[in-house]
């Protein structure tokens, strides 16, 4: 189950609206090949996220590592063209480059997203969604704070 806490209002509809359907894409960013996936560990999860003045809190029960994989698979569904991740260390450097089809006319956006392991238990990620309306920066931090409830 996931719980979401939101403050602040958007004050620039399409930004937010393109921000939304990303964020809901990317709780985690993609990978270009499985062995480009940080390894973390299944559990309760506790997310932490900003953009602008929205903040927003969440915790599920996730594996993670494995939704890294189910993301990239969403993304190229979308029509995105993933670049293969640079890593250096525990830092992960992805980028997208997207054209959407919305009931409200097609959308284009290239994201760069940087995820930073600092464990198997703790990430952070920046995302940086450049489009028309201009670019918009997120950040979440996560961390595995219990085994999931059986």
């Amino acid at each position: 189950m996931t719980a979401l806490r939101s403050s602040s209002r958007p004050h620039r509809l399409q930004p937010y609206l393109l921000l939304a359907l990303v964020t809901l894409l990317t709780a985690a960013p993609w990978a270009a090949r499985a062995d480009e996936v940080p390894l973390l560990r299944q559990g309760l999860w506790e997310y932490q996220r900003s953009a602008g003045v929205n903040k927003f809190a969440a915790t599920e029960c996730i594996d993670p590592s494995e939704d890294l994989r189910r993301q990239h698979t969403a993304l190229e569904k979308m029509g995105c063209k993933l670049s293969p991740a640079l890593r250096t260390g525990a830092t992960y450097i992805y980028t997208a480059d997207c054209s959407v089809k919305l009931p409200s006319g097609a959308v284009a956006f290239s994201m760069t997203s940087v995820l930073t392991a600092e464990s198997d238990i703790a990430y952070r990620i920046e995302n940086r969604l450049t489009s028309q309306g201009g670019t918009t920066n997120e950040s979440i931090t996560a961390q595995r704070v219990a085994d999931c409830a059986k």
